[in-house]
């Protein structure tokens, strides 16, 4: 990442945008885009055009979201909410099913945006400064 890229871009769901592979191989991380096509073609026997992993964001433009149909972003925008944690139904079945995937960083989603609804996100933000790391990373 470079000095000019934020640390904190908290996505609808909770996660860290500045921090997600998808993201960062689609502002300049050459060795994550091309382990990235790798991993699709050995996972998932699906071949990745290097050029088509890129992402904004699910709060950026919705056509450079690397999953314009996340039921969880869909929903919020149909809501007008920018976070889940904003929603009266907050914690509801699609992010319980998202933060149970098996994915360790998406487990601590709910968790640490329960603690953002309460405190709000630049205090948790401050708060994960001051402990050196980002609670939503691997």
């Amino acid at each position: 990442m470079t000095s000019k890229e934020p640390e904190w871009v908290i996505s609808v769901c909770g996660l860290n945008c500045a921090k997600c592979d998808i993201q960062l191989a689609g502002h300049g991380n050459e060795t994550l885009r091309s382990e990235i096509v790798d991993w699709f073609k050995d996972e998932r026997n699906e071949i990745v055009e290097p050029g088509k992993i890129r992402c904004e964001g699910c709060l950026g433009p919705s056509g450079a979201h690397w999953s314009a149909d996340c039921p969880i972003m869909l929903c919020a925008k149909d809501k007008g909410l920018s976070h889940c944690f904003q929603c009266k139904d907050f914690p509801c079945v699609k992010v319980e099913k998202f933060g149970s995937d098996g994915v360790s960083h998406h487990q601590r989603t709910i968790e640490n945006s329960m603690r953002m609804k309460k405190i709000g996100i630049e205090k948790w933000i401050e708060g994960q400064n001051e402990k050196g790391r980002c609670e939503f990373c691997p």
